[in-house]
Order: structure tokens, then sequence, then C-alpha cells
């Protein structure tokens, strides 16, 4: 992600989630649009989203299936936003996936023992459905100079909820 702030823009745009661009089959911008920003803001907020997340569950995955699963959650979201969210034209950003992070997470904590869990999934839930009912919030969309895609959230928390069922599936199996 730091990387990609340094590419030109004629790069970043042809990275970015388009969704006429997918219609066009560049369907490589279904996983490296979340890797971009709208602009150094937004960029760190996800990165320290990023560090707490990992600071809260890495313990739970190893490397390989952190990036195995943000790939799922890429993907998985990029489909919700093409099918569900006509409206969204464009899109960069890892909140999507951070919450999806966030949500499997919390599902892990739960397992552990660890009631922290419930509150931290009741509380995502609870954010999500608040952006889903009052909208965007006006001065972080200020902030990072693009709307946020609060679909996007609630598409990562049901991504989250949807593999922690096919991971309990398959350890069950």
């Amino acid at each position: 992600m730091l990387l990609l702030v340094l590419v030109p823009d004629n790069w970043q745009l042809a990275l970015q989630y388009q969704r006429s661009a997918l219609e066009q089959g560049q369907l490589w911008r279904t996983i490296s649009g979340h890797l971009l920003h709208a602009n150094h803001w937004h960029l760190l907020l996800n990165l320290a989203g990023l560090l707490l997340v990992l600071l809260l569950h890495g313990r739970y995955f190893s490397v390989r299936q952190l990036l195995l699963q943000w790939l799922v959650y890429a993907l998985a979201i990029s489909a919700l936003l093409y099918l569900f969210s006509t409206n969204i034209h464009s899109y960069v950003g890892l909140s999507g996936v951070l919450h999806a992070m966030l949500t499997l997470g919390a599902i892990k904590d739960v397992q552990q023992r660890d009631h922290s869990g419930y509150l931290l999934l009741a509380g995502l839930i609870a954010k999500v459905a608040y952006e889903q009912w009052q909208g965007t919030d006006a001065e972080l969309t200020r902030l990072i100079d693009a709307d946020v895609a609060i679909d996007a959230h609630l598409y990562g928390v049901i991504t989250g909820l949807l593999l922690a069922l096919v991971l309990k599936a398959g350890k069950r199996l």
C-alpha cells in the first residue's frame, strides 16, 4: 500500500475498483482497489486500522492465513459491491477488509472464551447498522477527500461472518 502511493496517477486509475472497467473484464481491480487510497490521511487511517487488527487478533493466524483471508475478503467485498451497490462506480481503500478481519477476529475471541469478542462484534454490528441508517460521517468524508463506502463496511462484516462459518464447518468435517 505504501508503494502504491508513489506510483503515477494513471497507474492508480488503472488499479482502482471501477464498475465500468470490471464490466470490460479488468478483474484485477477486485483486488488492487483495496490497496489504493484516496489520499495520505485515508492511507494512514487504514494503516492504523490494520495495526489495530493485527495487535488484537494477529496471534490467531499465520502470515499465510492472513494473506489468504485478505484475498478472499477483497474478492468477496468487490463482488458484493458489484452485485448490490450499483451506485458505487469506483472504490479504493482497505476499510471493508478491515471490517472483515475485525469480525473474524472477534469471533475467534469468542471461541477462545475471551468475552471482549462479544463486545467487539456487537460494536461492529452497531457501527455498520448506524452507518447504513445515518449515512457517512461528513468530517471523515472531508478528511479523506472521498465518499466513505459504508457498503464496503457492511460487506466486510458479512464476509467475516461467512468466513467464520466456513472455517467452523471445515473444522467439523
